[in-house]
């Protein structure tokens, strides 16, 4: 991966601020920031872990903290509706917020682990072979952290499987890789045995966010996003029900209400069954409003389900298509925080995080971002 680096005007767009608040706040961080070679004005050159940085730096000192800590699914019954690419870009800005972010790949396909810069393919003796770092290599997965995957008798810790694709303070992953699916095998084997595999995910979250187990702290964080696989097996039904919201990303280019209806019914089974199911939140994705079947759509989707429907939406743009073959090999919201898409992501996470709380009413998102 090409390592990207941004000057002063694109950090600003990427943190919603000032050009001044970067440079002030950069140099009061005691950031080291690259200068551009060759005559005339050294521009700063900012990596994607100096931004970073630099969020967690100005969340500390303007007091930004989460009123309450949220999990958050990305779910959608069927594919091509850009659910990864929600995932990873909402992750992305999250961070870029000040909140502390794990993303957690539940696909045995890896795509969201894919689009932070690892190949799941990919082995340690043809990495040092390629000249590649071994760290682009995936040896562990979320199945590791689990009871039912023990070898010899334990899990692994999490220290060993987490990544860190842009630094301590941007967001982190756990990744996937094919033999994820093997989880699903053994999910399978306890509910023979009446255990109620289900719940395994909210047990396992349940004591990461204690603190207690040092191996197994997830008490940093303040938004732990699940990009959910999209069959209706154990392991989505375990996201979901842990999950305090689900995001459900319609593709408005084909028809959708019955995805989400039967997302819906889903939720309704958890309801019947458990007493509980997260909060549903329908975002329009690959969005044309000047198409009549859209709107058609929107009309349908509105009246069904009005206290779900979120006002951002998310159009339809070849820029998606153009990042997939730029070589930084980066989120669209990081690759190109300038672009219209970027801004619509931007306005959708910020609106995602009204809705679940996270920073509480006193409007401190916005403070900080004029900050």
């Amino acid at each position: 991966m090409k390592r990207k680096t941004f000057k002063v005007q694109a950090v600003a767009k990427l943190l919603g601020i000032s050009v001044d608040s970067v440079r002030r706040d950069s140099d009061e961080a005691g950031l080291e920031i690259e200068r551009q070679g060759g005559v005339g004005p050294k521009t700063r050159l900012f990596t994607i872990e100096n931004v970073y940085d630099l969020a967690a730096y100005r969340a500390k000192k303007y007091g930004l903290t989460a009123k309450i800590k949220r999990i958050l699914s990305i779910y959608a019954p069927k594919g091509g509706v850009g659910k990864t690419t929600l995932s990873s870009n909402i992750a992305c800005i999250l961070a870029l917020m000040g909140l502390r972010v794990l993303a957690i790949d539940l696909d045995f396909q890896a795509n969201l682990t894919i689009s932070f810069g690892y190949d799941p393919e990919l082995t340690q003796e043809e990495a040092i072979a390629s000249g590649l770092p071994v760290d682009t290599c995936v040896n562990y997965h979320f199945g590791h952290l689990l009871p039912q995957w023990q070898q010899n008798g334990q899990t692994q810790p999490l220290s060993a499987v987490i990544k860190k694709p842009f630094g301590e303070n941007g967001p982190h992953l756990i990744p996937s890789e094919v033999t994820l699916d093997r989880m699903e095998a053994l999910f399978t084997v306890d509910a023979i045995m009446g255990k109620k595999p289900e719940l395994a995910i909210a047990r396992w979250l349940a004591e990461g966010r204690s603190g207690k187990n040092k191996d197994l702290d997830l008490s940093q964080y303040d938004v732990i996003l699940f990009d959910a696989p999209p069959a209706k097996n154990q392991t989505t039904r375990g996201a979901l029900l842990a999950s305090d919201f689900v995001v459900a990303p319609v593709s408005m280019e084909k028809y959708s209400t019955k995805s989400v209806s039967y997302l819906a019914g889903v939720l309704g089974e958890m309801q019947e069954e458990y007493g509980k199911y997260p909060q549903l939140a329908i975002l329009g994705n690959f969005f044309d409003d000047s198409r009549v079947r859209v709107a058609a759509q929107v009309i349908a989707l509105t009246s069904k389900y009005p206290d779900a429907w979120m006002n951002k939406t998310v159009r339809t743009s070849e820029e998606f298509k153009k990042v997939l073959d730029d070589d930084d090999g980066l989120p669209l919201a990081l690759s190109r925080p300038s672009s219209t898409p970027a801004d619509e992501l931007r306005a959708t996470t910020r609106e995602l995080v009204e809705k679940m709380g996270v920073l509480g009413a006193g409007g401190k998102t916005d403070a900080l971002r004029a900050a």
